[in-house]
């Protein structure tokens, strides 16, 4: 076959092939510089080992986490009641935090926030956030500053030891997907969190797919907004599939924008005004992650 120069190579279906070849129709020329051959062995190399180093790794960077828990538990118990402002929780979270953002730098991916002045200064919320990749948590983790978070997972994590260890040391509340009235139980569970001043970030797609395209969004967190009066700040993820696609352990070189929208506020208590609250969330989301509606 033959092409003419600069031609951007399609599979049959109209998808662009080739990951070099994407950055040189979406950023230019300049995007695209070529490697050399030694540089290209150590990415195969690489490639190769960290799948089987990553469970290793991660169980390190969990038992780092959980020891940091315990030590800043341990210190705030020392210290007694009132005697300091810090909580064992906020600790955690600054340490991962500079930890994510650690890690985004090594990797030299550029991580772009806007509209984070859209974060109320106080008082609980409900972060929600479509969800592209793994590396999802991280990216939040990275940019939100600590207001008393916890992470919204699904239960099956509970199960292995790494991710127990890893998450709930964040102070992760767990929630069951299948079982419908353990669902809504753990409803009303987040809900009495939110009141007592949790801000949750939950994944309202409940899962994460492989190919691009925003999921339809479950209730069970608006629900839970809505019953304790808590506005739901949406924040739509552009970029992090291209980073870390499902399947994939081998990060690659790519922007990350985050958007975090205008908050949205329910404007009642029951099912019908969580559903409604849900809607306009996923139309913010849907306008700033640059992917197609799956619902």
């Amino acid at each position: 076959m033959l092409a003419p120069p600069h031609t951007v190579p399609k599979t049959s279906s109209g998808k662009i092939r080739r990951l070099a070849a994407r950055d040189y129709y979406e950023r230019g020329p300049s995007a695209v510089k070529s490697r050399a051959v030694w540089w290209q062995f150590v990415r195969l190399a690489v490639g190769s080992v960290l799948p089987a180093a990553a469970p290793r790794l991660a169980g390190r960077a969990g038992a780092a986490v959980r020891r940091l828990r315990v030590a800043a538990l341990r210190r705030a118990v020392h210290r007694g009641p009132g005697r300091g402002r810090d909580s064992p929780g906020k600790r955690t979270w600054q340490v991962a935090q500079r930890c994510a953002r650690f890690f985004f730098r090594l990797c030299r991916i550029p991580l772009a926030v806007r509209g984070q002045e859209n974060l109320p200064p106080s008082g609980a919320v409900v972060i929600a956030s479509n969800h592209t990749s793994y590396l999802d948590g991280a990216v939040l983790l990275a940019i939100l500053p600590w207001r008393n978070n916890a992470f919204v997972a699904k239960r099956e994590l509970r199960e292995g030891f790494i991710t127990r260890t890893f998450v709930a040391g964040l102070g992760a509340q767990f929630v069951e997907r299948f079982d419908v009235q353990k669902s809504a139980g753990d409803a009303d569970e987040l809900a009495q969190a939110a009141k007592r001043g949790v801000s949750l970030i939950v994944f309202p797609e409940g899962t994460l797919v492989r190919h691009t395209g925003l999921m339809p969004f479950r209730a069970g967190a608006f629900l839970s907004a809505a019953q304790a009066g808590i506005p739901v700040v949406p924040v739509a993820l552009r970029g992090v599939r291209s980073v870390l696609r499902d399947g994939t352990w081998y990060p690659r070189r790519a922007p990350i924008s985050v958007t975090v929208g205008a908050p949205v506020a329910p404007d009642g208590s029951d099912w019908n005004a969580a559903v409604r609250l849900r809607d306009q969330v996923r139309k913010q989301i849907l306008r700033h992650c640059g992917e197609p509606d799956l619902s």
